[in-house]
C-alpha cells in the first residue's frame, strides 16, 4: 500500500470514517477503496481529489456529518452524482 493511501487511511481513522464512506460521498464506487489498497490500481488523480475533498468537507465539519442526512448549517443537500459520471470515473480506474 501506498503512502498516499496510508495516509488517507490513517486521516479517516482519525475522524472516525470509513474509506469506503469517504469515496461513495465523493461519487467513487466504494470498491475502488479496496483495489487501491491492494494496489490493483492506484487512483488517478482526478479520483484522488474527489476522495481528499470529501475527506476534507469531513474533517471540517465532524464524522457526523457524514452520518446525517441533512446538509451542514447554511448550506444545501449534495447533489446526486451523476450515474453516467460514475461510471465513467469507475471506468477510468478499471482502465487506467
Amino acid at each position: 500500500m501506498s503512502n498516499l493511501i496510508q495516509t488517507f487511511s490513517a486521516r479517516c481513522d482519525a475522524v472516525g470514517v470509513k474509506p469506503v464512506e469517504v469515496l461513495r460521498r465523493a461519487g467513487l464506487h466504494g470498491s475502488v477503496w479496496w483495489r487501491w489498497r491492494s494496489g490493483a490500481v492506484s487512483p488517478t488523480l482526478r479520483s484522488f481529489e474527489a476522495a481528499e475533498r470529501g475527506l476534507g468537507e469531513i474533517e471540517a465539519h465532524g464524522a457526523e456529518q457524514l452520518r446525517s442526512d441533512e446538509p451542514p448549517e447554511g448550506g444545501e443537500a449534495p447533489a446526486s452524482p451523476d450515474p453516467a459520471a460514475q461510471i465513467t470515473r469507475n471506468s477510468e480506474e478499471v482502465f487506467r
